[in-house]
């Protein structure tokens, strides 16, 4: 199987919407679930940029044309899926909500890897493992029949992954041709009778003879066309339809056919509703509603990256920033949450989680009383031995990322985030002039220059108690192994090994070669651990602004220090920042890129974070 491509295949069973004019609503009687499958735990597979969008733009579509329920899951395992396939299953089987009817209609989609072994196919969850995929995956000839048995008239299947076309069992002799269905070209009385009293079981497939479609789907664009397009006079769009005037036209060849009980007089229908759905079709407002349905951070993410300037942009950074202090719950993820939005929505909720009594006041800058700086946002990096440099897994290499060099570092700590600009104030004693893009005092501290820093630090260590280490800037080398996950050989400093606008604040006007990532430039710092953090904890490694070291420069590693320390020479001016920042390219955040600036500048984008020795 080659894990950087996907083939899709679409399995319909009888399908969508009845119209308001024939039938009454059908509020609460369909339900799309996606399974949205790109970040996977096993190193051997490539992880993927396109599923969870491709399901949310489906849901979205899903939502505001034809009035579903949708819930995109995430990333879900094995477990996780057979779960809700088991919970499904219980809930048609009663009504008991009389939300999930026999008469109903229900979508599942799956996005994401798929593989083929022993003539048997798997669709592959976060947790599989391709060497053994019978342990880990979703096996199509075991899953087929139970879906099948839900006792729901109407249910689709949308496969989304390499070899999903062995969901069909007879798929090798199933001749190529037009699909069309004769319960569909009737008049439209018949059509709609034949919609209610018959079952059938067919298949859209993107290929024909297992062809490879790419991550950036096709087949996904034509179906959404045609999901999207106006009905016709009758008010509906029928399978036959769709595959012919829309899906068909995907690269490569689709096929459709049928399979297991379908009868053939069978109707399948996608019915336009003729009132204003739930989810109303103005795309901003139906992203929106997905946003809210979903309820997490991802989600109010992709909000706020579609419409940058929403409608609700403001209950989307409200809603975002406190699910990820409740994500990381602790006082200090909280007390951000207070900061950044002390009349957010979730205020209320956000002080009933701090400590009681209440963190103390500003006073002598010190451990107990600096801010938001407590030991829990400081991670204790366990040392080790690892090759410095660019090695040879990375691309791009510059002349001073070389020689290679074996480093050997003993534990330090490190702050999980970059100093922001509300610390530097309490420390330094003033709004200082000096900081761009004031205001947001959860944003890094950033137009600082190293010969600030070190002011900066002075007046942080002065109160320290007897006995306790110093604050300082980490060393190039300990930057690094933190950066790449305790030395590993990764390109980005973000714990996905991948940069793009979800994962890393940069300046994604820059041509993004060779990593083709495209799209944001936000043009400004965001509040630090906007984005996922890396295996260490560690936030912004990656991107957002340049971290000082306490290094100075030098234009290659020859002559490099073995034990991590810093690379000093005495009235050496120019030192070391590393990471990118959101005015940089992707090529400029990997975590083993170096750059280096005068002690003295005050350059826009440049900020740094703490550590200290054990």
């Amino acid at each position: 199987m080659s894990a950087r491509y996907l083939s899709l295949l679409l399995f319909l069973f009888p399908l969508l919407h009845q119209p308001a004019t024939t039938a009454p609503p059908r509020t609460g009687k369909d339900l799309a679930v996606f399974f949205a499958v790109e970040k996977y735990q096993n190193g051997s597979l490539t992880n993927l940029q396109n599923p969870v969008k491709n399901a949310r733009e489906i849901a979205a579509t899903l939502q505001s044309r034809f009035g579903f329920e949708t819930e995109v899951l995430e990333n879900p395992t094995q477990a996780q899926i057979i779960a809700k396939l088991n919970e499904l299953t219980r809930l048609y089987a009663t009504n008991a909500d009389g939300r999930h009817p026999a008469d109903g209609q229900l979508l599942l989609f799956f996005s994401g890897h798929g593989m083929s072994e022993d003539e048997n196919g798997y669709f592959l969850p976060a947790d599989a493992d391709p060497a053994q995929p019978w342990a880990k995956g979703i096996a199509y000839e075991i899953w087929r029949p139970k879906i099948d048995r839900i006792n729901c008239r109407h249910i689709l299947v949308a496969i989304d992954a390499c070899y999903s076309v062995r969901f069909d069992p007879d798929w090798k002799n199933r001749p190529d041709g037009q699909f069309k269905r004769p319960g569909e070209l009737t008049d439209a009385q018949k059509a709609l009778a034949n919609y209610e009293q018959y079952t059938a079981r067919v298949f859209f497939t993107s290929d024909n003879k297992e062809d490879k479609t790419p991550d950036r789907s096709n087949f996904a664009r034509k179906l959404l066309e045609g999901l999207s397009a106006p009905p016709g006079p009758e008010g509906y769009l029928t399978s036959s339809q769709l595959f012919a005037n829309h899906v068909q036209g995907a690269t490569p060849t689709p096929r459709a056919g049928n399979f297991g009980s379908d009868d053939p007089r069978a109707t399948f229908l996608f019915f336009g509703l003729t009132e204003t759905p739930t989810a109303p079709a103005d795309p901003d407002e139906a992203t929106w509603r997905s946003a809210q349905r979903q309820n997490t951070p991802e989600a109010y993410a992709y909000y706020l990256e579609a419409y940058p300037q929403g409608r609700y942009r403001a209950q989307a950074l409200d809603e975002r920033a406190w699910l990820l202090a409740v994500r990381q719950n602790t006082p200090a993820a909280y007390q951000i949450y207070l900061d950044t939005y002390p009349n957010g929505r979730h205020r209320t909720e956000a002080a009933a989680k701090m400590p009681s009594p209440a963190p103390v006041e500003m006073g002598p800058v010190g451990e107990a009383s600096w801010g938001s700086l407590r030991p829990d946002e400081f991670i204790r990096v366990k040392g080790g031995t690892f090759k410095m440099g660019c090695t040879s897994e990375q691309q791009d290499c510059d002349s001073n990322e070389k020689p290679v060099h074996q480093v050997t570092l003993s534990d330090f700590y490190i702050g999980k985030y970059e100093v922001t600009q509300k610390q530097w104030r309490m420390v330094m004693g003033s709004d200082d002039p000096r900081l761009y893009n004031r205001g947001c005092d959860e944003c890094p501290a950033e137009g600082v220059s190293w010969d600030d820093v070190q002011e900066f630090l002075k007046k942080l260590n002065q109160s320290l108690l007897a006995g306790q280490k110093p604050y300082r800037l980490p060393t190039e080398a300990e930057w690094e192994y933190a950066a790449r996950e305790g030395g590993k050989a990764i390109l980005f400093g973000n714990g996905k090994n991948v940069a793009y606008p979800t994962k890393i604040n940069f300046d994604g006007d820059w041509d993004p070669k060779p990593y083709s990532v495209v799209g944001v430039d936000r043009k400004k710092t965001t509040p630090v651990g906007s984005f996922p953090a890396n295996a260490l904890g560690l936030y912004d490694m990656s991107g957002n602004v340049w971290e000082w070291c306490e290094d100075v420069y030098h234009e290659t590693y020859e002559g490099a220090p073995s034990d991590g320390s810093a690379w000093l020479i005495p009235s050496g001016n120019v030192r070391v920042v590393r990471g990118g920042s959101y005015r940089s390219a992707p090529l400029y955040c990997r975590a083993a890129y170096r750059n280096s600036n005068a002690a003295n500048n005050r350059n826009e984008g440049i900020g740094f974070r703490l550590a200290r020795t054990l």
